[in-house]
């Protein structure tokens, strides 16, 4: 169900195309260190992702139990489940970039200080607890497993396209529509404007509507704050949960600290009564009981400010 194993030879080839283009035109766009670290902590990626795919499979099955009955036929069905995947995917990016647990997980994706396409392979061997959650809609919608799978695998290798420099100019018109490289360079950035900004993946409307979209005015400098890149992996993949490095995380009052611990336990606890005593709820009181887990998980340890953004604002 990864569909990161079969995009790899495809960004494989991608990643020499663009170091002979660069090469070609006199720049330097890889460099040992950052690739090797990249694709470590994608093999890295492939091979946990692997061992929770049947968990996974069986979560989406049990799910797809209580789904709505809505006819999904034609065209209409592929669209709806590539614009609703979209959709979901800019949340649950939100989500781990605004929940301190999420984001130390996820920000292995942002250590990269180089911005090419091996970024793209460089993904958080962790990243399921950030998003397990994330086909359950499609299952309760009502799509089948493999169309989910077919178009999930489409949605994920086509983001490759957005990690490059190769398009060094703002390509104005079409950020209105889709995602560019210059709107994703953006979410990458650590300066001090660009800091939780364009989370989109492949469809863009979602930074406008939402009001997180930052255009790409100033050069980039990559990675984050206070975290330097790294070949090792489990150091990549471990660093960001290292106590002496929450300083450069966003910072969490003490309360809130509790309430994290206290809301993820809450969460579990919400999720294991919901498999539990599903057979006596009505289909809108289990609807609500997914809401209500995934309010659980977003609004606790929810981030109030970015010290990153401050400290970069003072030091700059």
């Amino acid at each position: 169900m990864n569909p990161l194993i079969y995009a790899v030879p495809f960004y494989l080839s991608l990643m020499l195309i663009e170091y002979l283009v660069a090469r070609h035109a006199g720049k330097s766009v890889y460099t040992w260190k950052g690739t090797v670290g990249n694709l470590l902590c994608g093999i890295g990626h492939v091979f946990v992702e692997s061992l929770t795919k049947l968990p996974v499979i069986l979560l989406y099955i049990l799910t797809a139990g209580f789904a709505l009955e809505i006819q999904h036929n034609g065209w209409t069905k592929w669209f709806m489940l590539f614009v609703l995947i979209d959709f979901v995917f800019y949340f649950s990016h939100l989500l781990s970039h605004k929940v301190g647990w999420m984001w130390a997980i996820h920000g292995v994706h942002h250590q990269s200080e180089d911005y090419n396409f091996s970024v793209g392979l460089r993904q958080a061997w962790l990243h399921k607890l950030t998003a397990f959650w994330t086909p359950l809609p499609f299952a309760l919608l009502g799509f089948a497993l493999e169309d989910y799978i077919l178009v999930l695998i489409i949605h994920s290798s086509l983001q490759i396209w957005t990690h490059t420099k190769l398009f060094p100019k703002r390509i104005t018109w079409l950020e209105w529509i889709i995602v560019t490289p210059s709107h994703h360079r953006v979410h990458h950035g650590k300066n001090a404007q660009y800091i939780d900004k364009n989370f989109a993946g492949l469809i863009s409307i979602w930074d406008y509507i939402f009001g997180t979209y930052e255009p790409e005015n100033e050069p980039v400098r990559y990675g984050i704050r206070g975290i330097k890149e790294r070949v090792n992996p489990f150091s990549s993949n471990f660093i960001m949960f290292a106590p002496k490095l929450w300083q450069p995380l966003p910072k969490v009052k003490p309360v809130r600290t509790m309430r994290s611990w206290g809301g993820t336990l809450l969460a579990v606890v919400l999720c294991l009564s919901y498999f539990l005593i599903e057979y006596k709820l009505e289909l809108k009181i289990k609807l609500s009981l997914v809401f209500i887990l995934l309010g659980v998980i977003a609004g606790v340890g929810w981030r109030e400010d970015h010290p990153e953004a401050e400290a970069q604002t003072h030091h700059t």
